[in-house]
């Protein structure tokens, strides 16, 4: 009995392992140490930029290891715009990408000045665990009519909500060894 008990209490323990993956993880984007492509790059300790053309392929993009994030399904990103340039009417409009999957959009504006803003999305999940995230420019601001710059380390955050399929495949598998467990004792 003794034995059949230590068994099924190590196979719960490795269900509830199964879930045990972290459901959120915080970071700082983008960093010193970000991959940039813009008509200058580090503009100061603290901020990055001009960005401003999709034809040059202007973005910001960061690797994270071991987020321990699987299925990401939320990002919530404060950005801060520490320079804006740009003529009266023009923006520079952004694919927001979790893994190289585009998860949404963000664009700035002439009219939006400077500072921080606050990015929340939420989206299907994006297959593997969360390991970059990547700003991307998808328009092209006329020649001579400005761009924007970003400011470093700002904070944020990606999330998962685990899928039913794994907590009914839990459920199943703890009904079951309490299943033995009352057999075993009777």
């Amino acid at each position: 009995m003794k034995t059949f008990l230590k068994t099924a209490l190590a196979a719960a323990a490795l269900t509830a392992a199964g879930l045990s993956q972290a459901s959120s993880y915080s970071f700082n984007f983008p960093t010193a140490s970000s991959s940039v492509v813009s008509s200058f790059g580090l503009l100061s300790p603290t901020e990055i930029g001009y960005f401003w053309s999709v034809s040059r392929g202007d973005m910001v993009s960061q690797a994270y290891a071991a987020s321990g994030v699987f299925g990401t399904t939320s990002l919530e990103l404060d950005l801060n715009v520490t320079r804006n340039v740009l003529s009266t009417g023009n923006s520079v409009q952004w694919d927001v990408l979790v893994n190289g999957t585009d998860v949404g959009d963000w664009a700035w504006s002439s009219a939006n000045g400077t500072g921080l803003t606050h990015l929340s999305l939420s989206f299907a999940a994006v297959t593997g665990e969360f390991s970059t995230l990547a700003l991307v420019v998808k328009n092209e601001v006329p020649s001579g009519d400005g761009s924007i710059a970003l400011g470093l380390d700002t904070r944020g955050t990606v999330a998962a909500v685990p899928e039913p399929e794994t907590y009914a495949l839990m459920l199943a598998g703890l009904a079951g060894i309490g299943a033995l467990v009352r057999r075993r004792k009777a």
